[in-house]
């Protein structure tokens, strides 16, 4: 089978790259179209670099501006996806976002859509174009009304690359900033000039770096990194792509990020993670903080937090097992789900 993955961020490639690769492994040709945003085409072609079946083209751009996210990364790059998929012979494919669903809709082939956001603007335009639509969202909001086309699934997009049955952590991996485990923090600062963080203040990390004591090794990572040298000079910046993230954040003392993707991601890894954005009602970010340890400005203030979380590292390896446990007994392996889609479009 031909089969079609587009992605747009890091977090849909983390969500789709395992079912990538096994889909590869058996032989399907599978069309991976990337949008250049950041760091994400190299990371995308790097970490499927060399794999039989697989084709990684970019396709659009993001100039991680206001205005790009409307002209560049939608308008113009929906132009650029009719023209990449003409001759293409496509059976099925895979998304988190609209833009493939209007392709394969004109293409006359089913789509599969999966997202954790059913209150952004382009919900109801997915499950219009979508051949079936996904939530994932482990329970629904009572005040919530999806449509009878959406499926929801009792897990996180995140728990598809993040459950025990596929993450393996790798504390080999914090050698190369000799640190060690549960001693340290990890930070993200994301751009703010995209659609999700468009009314954030910009900078959150660096306004609340010196809450962090000095003497605590951190591990920074920057979506735009043109003000490093404003952040303290003894924090490591990382640079992308990176060998293992999320042993990094497995490992660390404690999250804190101006995105709520890596925070949610830190939660259901069993680490204290901190938001330091402003997407407080979003119904993946509330399951995050039901099931693991997800606190943000109106729960706790990150100056009490940290002194928190710096103060609970002896047990976190403990706590942090427990949380894993519990999550795992509560989530639905979406990998699966997704494979079994595949297998029945062929029978």
């Amino acid at each position: 089978m031909n089969i079609w993955f587009d992605i747009t961020h890091v977090p849909p490639h983390n969500f789709f790259k395992g079912l990538v690769m096994r889909l590869a492994n058996e032989s399907h040709k599978l069309y991976v179209t990337v949008l250049d945003r950041g760091k994400l085409a190299k990371i995308v072609s790097t970490e499927l670099a060399g794999i039989k079946n697989v084709s990684v083209e970019i396709v659009g751009k993001h100039r991680m501006t206001k205005w790009s996210v409307l002209w560049d990364a939608n308008l113009v790059r929906l132009y650029k996806m009719f023209v990449w998929s003409r001759k293409k012979k496509i059976d099925i494919s895979f998304s988190t976002g609209l833009l493939n669903c209007i392709i394969a809709k004109w293409k006359r082939i089913d789509s599969y859509t999966f997202i954790d956001d059913p209150q952004a603007f382009t919900y109801k335009a997915i499950v219009a174009f979508s051949t079936k639509n996904h939530s994932c969202l482990y329970q629904i909001p009572k005040e919530y009304k999806l449509s009878k086309k959406d499926t929801v699934l009792s897990a996180l997009k995140e728990w598809t690359y993040l459950a025990p049955s596929v993450f393996t952590p790798n504390v080999s991996v914090l050698a190369d900033y000799a640190i060690t485990p549960h001693r340290y923090l990890f930070v993200r600062e994301v751009s703010v000039g995209t659609s999700n963080y468009a009314s954030q203040t910009a900078d959150s990390i660096l306004q609340i770096a010196n809450l962090i004591p000095s003497d605590m090794p951190v591990l920074l990572s920057l979506e735009k990194k043109d003000k490093y040298k404003e952040y303290p000079q003894n924090w490591i910046l990382l640079q992308e792509p990176l060998q293992d993230v999320h042993s990094l954040i497995y490992y660390s003392a404690g999250l804190i990020s101006s995105g709520d993707s890596m925070a949610r991601e830190a939660s259901l890894l069993g680490v204290p993670s901190y938001y330091l954005g402003i997407r407080y009602s979003m119904p993946a970010n509330a399951v995050a903080a039901e099931v693991g340890s997800l606190d943000n400005q109106q729960t706790i203030s990150v100056e009490k937090w940290i002194e928190k979380t710096i103060s609970l590292q002896e047990r976190k390896p403990l706590l942090q097992e427990e949380v894993r446990a519990s999550i795992n007994e509560k989530f639905v392996d979406i990998h699966a789900y997704m494979y079994n889609l595949v297998t029945q479009h062929q029978q």
